[in-house]
C-alpha cells in the first residue's frame, strides 16, 4: 500500500496502516460468511440430527457465525470512523481558509486545496479499501462536511461574495463525493441539512437588491392570501396602456378603516409607489387627496407613471399603496398596505389593449407589516456598508413600527 503523495508523515504512516488493517479484517469477515457453504451445514445438520437437535445447532453454528462476523462489521465501522477522524480535521481547516478569503479572489482559486486535498486522500482511499468500506468512508466525510459548512454559514454580517464561496464549494463537493457515479448515490448526498444548506447560501449569497425583490414577491403573495379586513380595505382599478408607455391607476375608495385619532375617526390619504425602488429609479412618488374624519373614503383620483412594460415584468414588480392617517404634529398614523403585482396588469402585452373604464375593480385587503422576525430584512440589516439595504430596512422598520402602534 503506497502512501498519497503530499501527505503529511504521520498520514504517510497512518493511513496506509488503518487500511491494511481494515482490509484484513474484512478478508477475514468473507472467509467466516462462507464457511456455510464450503463445509456444507446443511449436510452436517441433517448427519447430527438424532445427537444434535436443532435449536442447539443453530446456537451453537449460525448465531456463534453470527456473533463473529458483527463483532468483525464493528471493528471495521471503528477503523473506517478512524480514517475519517483524520481526514475530517483537515477538511474541517481547508472549509474554515476557503471561508477567509479575500472576497477579491475567485471562489475557484479559494478552494483549490480542498479540493486537491480531497482528489488525493479520496483517490488513495478508493484504490485502497474495499468499495463498501470506501462508501462508508464517503458517508462520515459528507456528513461532516455538511456539519461544517452549515456553521460557517451562521456568521452574521457578512458579504454575499462570502456566501458564495461557500455556495461554490457546495457545488463543488457534491460533484467529488458523487464521482460521476462511482461514489455516493445523489439521494444519499441530499440529505435534509443538504437541502436546507442550499437554500440558505442561495438566499445568503444573493444581492441587497435581489433580496428587495423577495421581498417584495412575499409582500404580495401575502396580499394574494390575504382573506379578511380586518384593517379595511381600498378599491382599485390598474391597468397598463402600451401606446403610451404609461402604468394607470384609478383610486376609486377605502372602507371599513382603523379609526386611529382621539375622535373616533380618522383623516386617510393612500400614498402609491412603485417599488422596488431600485426598478423605478425615475418615479416620484404619488398621493391622492386627505379625506377628514372618514373611514369610508370616497376617492375616484387617476394617476399615470411612465415606466415601460420591461419594468413591470420584472420579479417582485409591485404597485404599493400605503394608506396613512394624516396627523398635522406627528408622523402619520399607519392605516395598511396593499400590494398590486405589475407583471400581469390588463394591457401589459402589446395585443391585450383596453381601457381603463372597462378594467374590473380589485378589492384588495389592507395588510400589516410584520413588526420582527423577516429573516430577508435580518440579512440586509447585516449588510452595515451597504447603504441602499440600511435605507430599505429603515423604511420597513419604520412602517413596522407605526402598524404595532397603530394594533395598540
Amino acid at each position: 500500500v503506497k502512501p498519497a503523495k503530499h501527505w503529511s508523515t504521520e498520514y504517510k504512516y497512518f493511513f496506509p496502516q488503518l487500511c491494511v488493517v481494515v482490509n484484513n479484517i474484512e478478508q477475514l469477515r468473507l472467509v467466516l460468511l462462507k464457511l456455510p457453504s464450503q463445509l456444507d451445514w446443511e449436510r452436517l445438520e441433517r448427519k447430527t440430527a438424532h445427537i444434535i437437535g436443532p435449536e442447539q445447532f443453530q446456537h451453537t453454528l449460525h448465531n456463534q457465525l453470527d456473533s463473529a462476523v458483527a463483532c468483525l462489521d464493528r471493528e471495521i465501522r471503528d477503523v473506517v470512523q478512524a480514517l475519517a477522524q483524520k481526514l475530517e480535521a483537515d477538511i474541517t481547516k481547508h472549509i474554515r481558509a476557503l471561508s477567509a478569503c479575500s472576497d477579491s479572489r475567485e471562489p475557484g482559486d479559494c478552494i483549490i486545496p480542498l479540493m486537491k486535498f480531497l482528489e488525493a486522500s479520496l483517490q488513495y482511499m478508493n484504490e485502497n479499501l474495499v468499495q463498501e468500506n470506501f462508501n462508508s468512508l464517503l458517508t462520515l466525510l459528507w456528513a461532516h462536511v455538511l456539519s461544517v459548512l452549515t456553521d460557517v454559514c451562521k456568521q452574521q454580517g457578512t458579504s454575499p461574495m462570502y456566501y458564495k464561496r461557500l455556495q461554490f464549494a457546495l457545488k463543488n463537493l457534491e460533484l467529488c463525493f458523487h464521482g460521476e457515479g462511482c461514489g455516493l448515490p445523489l439521494e444519499d448526498l441530499h440529505p435534509a441539512i443538504f437541502t436546507a444548506l442550499e437554500s440558505e447560501l442561495e438566499l445568503c449569497s444573493s444581492s441587497s437588491r435581489e433580496l428587495i425583490q423577495q421581498y417584495f414577491c412575499k409582500r404580495i403573495q401575502q396580499q394574494q392570501g390575504a382573506t379578511t379586513e380586518k384593517f379595511g380595505a381600498v378599491t382599485v382599478k390598474v391597468m397598463y396602456c402600451h401606446s403610451e408607455q404609461k402604468l394607470r391607476v384609478e383610486i376609486l375608495n377605502a372602507v371599513n378603516l382603523i379609526p386611529l385619532d382621539s375622535n373616533g375617526s380618522s383623516d386617510p390619504f393612500i400614498q402609491l409607489t412603485l417599488e422596488p425602488r431600485h426598478m423605478f429609479p425615475a418615479v416620484e412618488a404619488r398621493t391622492t387627496q386627505c379625506k377628514k374624519n372618514d373611514l369610508h373614503p370616497l376617492f375616484d383620483e387617476v394617476f399615470e407613471f411612465l415606466v415601460s412594460p420591461e419594468q413591470c415584468e420584472q420579479e417582485g414588480a409591485c404597485l404599493l399603496l400605503t394608506v396613512f392617517d394624516y396627523d398635522a404634529l406627528r408622523s402619520n398614523d399607519l392605516e395598511g398596505e396593499a400590494f398590486v403585482a405589475l407583471h400581469n396588469l390588463p394591457g401589459l402585452k402589446e395585443e391585450d389593449q383596453t381601457d381603463l373604464c372597462r378594467v374590473t375593480q380589485t378589492r384588495l385587503p389592507l395588510i400589516y407589516p410584520k413588526p420582527s422576525g423577516d429573516q430577508l430584512l435580518q440579512l440586509l440589516e447585516g449588510r452595515k456598508g451597504d447603504k441602499e439595504a440600511q435605507a430599505f430596512v429603515k423604511i420597513r422598520k419604520q412602517r413596522a413600527k407605526q402598524s404595532k402602534e397603530a394594533q395598540r
